[in-house]
């Protein structure tokens, strides 16, 4: 059965050395404890399943992420499932990394209710291929210690499910040639804090991680001067308006499944930029500000509010380097401009923690040829949200609902290197597709269980009529943007199309 959660099994147990499961779940953040409760409905109780995970413990990103991060989100809409955060926290509030840690190993307990479940974190996978055994079509995994490559184990299972994800990776400090600064990533940032009292801070880059990094900084030491470099910078979906509290969720706001659906059908495969505007316009907390990009990031207008009235200076500009020079330090930025620095600065890298590599990621199909893996990345992906993938395709898959139905993949690592722009009216576009054809192809019932919804923050009412209006628009809203992500494909020269069984057998 299944195992506390201090004391998770660690490298060195028995060898699962040829045995077959009927279930293999490889990554134990949002995306594989989503997937391994979502497909746990499909088998029979008792069934064999293992988990298998590079990290010490379950929780994905929220196991090394820094310590100062919160949900974009309210608490109840990251979940597995619907599984319920055990405690009276209010519906608004944003949990914190160790919180958020801690409720994911909760869910781990639930799931294994059911299943024989073996669990080996501490563990890389090298292989995962279709193969033709007696019984058929399986998957074959190869893994090993995360710290002995040579101590192999491989074992076969009627169904594996990949979770990478996102592929998270926490930023690491810049490389800066002055000597007269400290250059940090955020999981160093309170104790340069804390060794640096009255040092001034340049974050560097305007999304999430910069605005967490900016609160903490207020938080802890509203006397610093803080500087802002930006780059394009960044806007956010104002959560005030659209994830409203109180009374105001039954009269304002709006579901976001529609805000999705607006962005959809504006977009038609070349306008990325209007679509942009528009968002800006319309929902971004910063409304008719100057920045260019989006990632989907939640920001209140109180906390915009007080990271304008506290940051001493922003720049939209990227920076090149810091270089010490007879007059002190010197920023240097991408447009040609420098600036002075003062001995001692701290400068956190903020830049992003996706796609950061110098390479792509290895390509990888959505499901192998004969439905024995599935697979949640970044080049074949059904949904932007790894979490969201997690939990529907296992369900499409096992009700035989996931091949020819409509769904369209983007390999999202390529199209984000391309342009960016495009990649946020793409995603948004193929996230309402998704949505749609989920709603079509699976019962309600179903759809109601899945609590990364955030249609779930508004009361039922406005919840079923935001579903109505969706049901009512399918046939023309599926059409559309299927055109428009294959406008996308044709401009881009990526992968974007209808999702379909591709050769794993390696």
């Amino acid at each position: 059965m299944l195992d506390q959660p201090e004391t998770f099994p660690s490298p060195e147990q028995t060898s699962l050395e040829g045995k077959t499961y009927d279930l293999v779940v490889i990554g134990a953040g949002i995306a594989g404890l989503s997937a391994l409760n979502s497909a746990s409905q499909y088998l029979p109780k008792g069934a064999h399943a293992l988990l298998l995970d590079q990290k010490a413990a379950p929780g994905g990103m929220w196991t090394v992420a820094y310590d100062y991060v919160r949900l974009h989100q309210p608490h109840p809409m990251f979940t597995v499932g619907d599984m319920k955060w055990d405690w009276t926290k209010p519906r608004h509030y944003l949990a914190t990394r160790d919180e958020v840690q801690s409720h994911l190993e909760k869910c781990l307990l639930q799931i294994g209710a059911n299943l024989l479940l073996t669990q080996h974190f501490g563990h890389t996978v090298s292989s995962c291929t279709e193969v033709m055994t007696s019984k058929g079509p399986q998957a074959r995994v190869t893994f090993h210690p995360n710290d002995n490559p040579d101590q192999k184990m491989t074992v076969t299972a009627d169904q594996v499910i990949e979770a990478e994800g996102l592929n998270y990776r926490q930023p690491i400090p810049l490389a800066l040639s002055s000597r007269s600064v400290f250059s940090v990533a955020p999981d160093a940032l309170r104790v340069t804090l804390s060794q640096n009292p009255s040092a001034p801070i340049f974050v560097v880059g305007g999304g999430k991680t910069g605005m967490d990094t900016i609160t903490e900084v207020l938080n802890r030491d509203p006397g610093r001067q803080i500087t802002l470099l930006a780059g394009k910078g960044t806007d956010f979906l104002n959560r005030t308006d659209y994830l409203p509290v109180g009374i105001k969720r039954w009269i304002s706001g709006r579901p976001l499944s529609r805000i999705f659906h607006e962005q959809a059908t504006l977009f038609n495969g070349d306008n990325e930029a209007e679509v942009l505007a528009h968002f800006r316009t319309k929902y971004a907390t910063q409304r008719g500000s100057r920045n260019q990009q989006l990632f989907y990031g939640l920001l209140s207008e109180d906390e915009l509010g007080r990271i304008e009235a506290e940051v001493t200076d922003c720049r939209y500009d990227y920076l090149e380097d810091v270089v010490d020079t007879a007059e002190g330090p010197m920023m240097t930025f991408r447009g040609g401009e420098a600036a002075k620095v003062p001995e001692g600065s701290i400068v956190v890298n903020c830049t992003g923690n996706i796609f950061r590599s110098d390479d792509l990621a290895p390509a990888r199909p959505c499901v192998s040829t004969h439905g024995t893996i599935l697979s949640i990345n970044v080049r074949d992906s059904i949904h932007f949200l790894s979490s969201v993938s997690g939990f529907f395709l296992p369900h499409l898959h096992y009700r035989g609902l996931l091949e020819d139905q409509g769904f369209y993949t983007i390999d999202l690592e390529a199209l984000f290197r391309k342009d960016r722009t495009a990649w946020i009216a793409a995603t948004a576009t193929q996230a309402y597709l998704t949505q749609a054809l989920t709603v079509k192809t699976l019962p309600l019932m179903l759809l109601d269980r899945c609590g990364l919804d955030l249609d779930r923050w508004y009361p039922f009412p406005r919840r079923m009529a935001a579903l109505v209006q969706m049901k009512t628009g399918t046939a023309r809203d599926v059409a559309h943007c299927q055109k428009v992500l294959g406008r996308v494909a044709e401009r881009f020269g990526v992968s974007c199309g209808p999702l379909r069984g591709q050769d794993r057998s390696g």
